[in-house]
């Protein structure tokens, strides 16, 4: 579970491993320890780390809730990335051409939705 939180946090952020790494100062390999092994926990000082470096909870990334003060972990349009992610990944992979007519082609829909 820890490996699968870290795994999106990571993607939501739109970050390199090996971004986060020097960020939470500590090194690639020990991330993609987590990352390939599913079932390995980092001890407590390496979760406040990563969670730090992520700007979320250990609390989040142990158990994918919220902290126990009633904030959210994640912003409210997490959600929506979560539903989303393979549509954006798929639009950062064309051309910036075609990006900008398919901007626009949703822009007008929008308000045409109003």
């Amino acid at each position: 579970m820890f490996g699968d939180n870290l795994k999106e946090q990571i993607e939501y952020k739109g970050i390199i491993i090996k971004e986060l790494a020097a960020k939470a100062g500590v090194s690639k390999r020990t991330i993609d320890t987590y990352l390939t092994n599913r079932k390995v926990i980092p001890n407590a000082e390496i979760a406040v780390k990563l969670a730090k470096a992520l700007d979320t909870t250990v609390e989040y990334l142990v158990t994918k809730e919220s902290d126990k003060k009633g904030a959210p972990s994640l912003p409210a349009d997490y959600a929506s990335y979560h539903k989303y992610k393979t549509i954006i990944s798929d639009f950062d992979k064309l051309s910036p051409t075609l990006q900008t007519a398919i901007k626009a082609m949703i822009h007008t829909a929008a308000k045409l939705s109003e």
